[in-house]
């Protein structure tokens, strides 16, 4: 085979793997149980704190209902699937609140901390740039280079390279998450699915949006409580 006949075989969309039906309808459903599951525990926790687990154990029971009496059926027609990135965040937290392993807010500290602060500056801009994609304001697709071959051969080594830079286990969620994606093609057969959705690209940058006006909030208030 000709090297520019692999290239482009590597770099096209066409030639996309997709999941099954089945697989792609357990996904729907499994993950927004997931994380309707965890925002109920938490709503739960804070309000009716005896019974976090009984109501969040039902919001995942009603979720994997069939058809139109399942929330997942009509969020998945507003949403379609959440990421597996979202999944998996809320997964872990859940599991931490459990103990069964450490909570998010405990694998988050310290060096993971700083490994999760640097993901969230391209997660905010693949978010954007995702965003202009939808309004045909880039030259190019850039969603559709999310089928290609090569954008997630790409992915992997780059999410590799920076958990063996990091050494932290918050530095290893994408790389899981890319690894699930490469075995399973889930939720949609798009990598840019897999890594992030409208929902968690809000909450980042909320949160982003939160920590610079924290930092500048503190910077003027420094120099005022040292002149007092």
């Amino acid at each position: 085979m000709d090297i520019n006949v692999f290239f482009n075989i590597l770099s096209s969309p066409d030639n996309a793997l997709l999941p099954g039906a089945t697989a792609a309808w357990l996904a729907l459903h499994l993950g927004w149980a997931i994380v309707l599951g965890t925002g109920v525990f938490l709503l739960a926790e804070r309000f009716v704190p005896r019974y976090p687990w009984a109501l969040a154990g039902l919001a995942l029971l009603w979720t994997l209902l069939p058809g139109a009496l399942s929330p997942a059926f009509w969020l998945g027609l507003a949403f379609q699937s959440p990421s597996t990135m979202t999944v998996f965040l809320c997964l872990s937290w859940l599991l931490g609140q459990g103990g069964r392993i450490p909570s998010a807010a405990a694998s988050f500290a310290a060096a993971d901390a700083q490994a999760f602060k640097r993901l969230l500056a391209p997660a905010v801009l693949l978010g954007w740039i995702l965003l202009l994609d939808t309004l045909a304001l880039l030259p190019v697709s850039v969603y559709a280079w999310g089928f290609a071959a090569s954008t997630v051969a790409v992915a992997v080594v780059t999410a590799a390279l920076y958990w063996l830079r990091q050494g932290s286990r918050a530095s290893a969620l994408p790389l899981a998450v890319l690894a699930f994606f490469v075995l399973t093609r889930l939720p949609s057969g798009n990598l840019w699915d897999a890594l992030l959705d409208p929902l968690l690209w809000l909450v980042l940058q909320a949160g982003w949006l939160f920590s610079v006006a924290r930092r500048r909030w503190q910077t003027r208030c420094l120099p005022a409580a040292t002149r007092a």
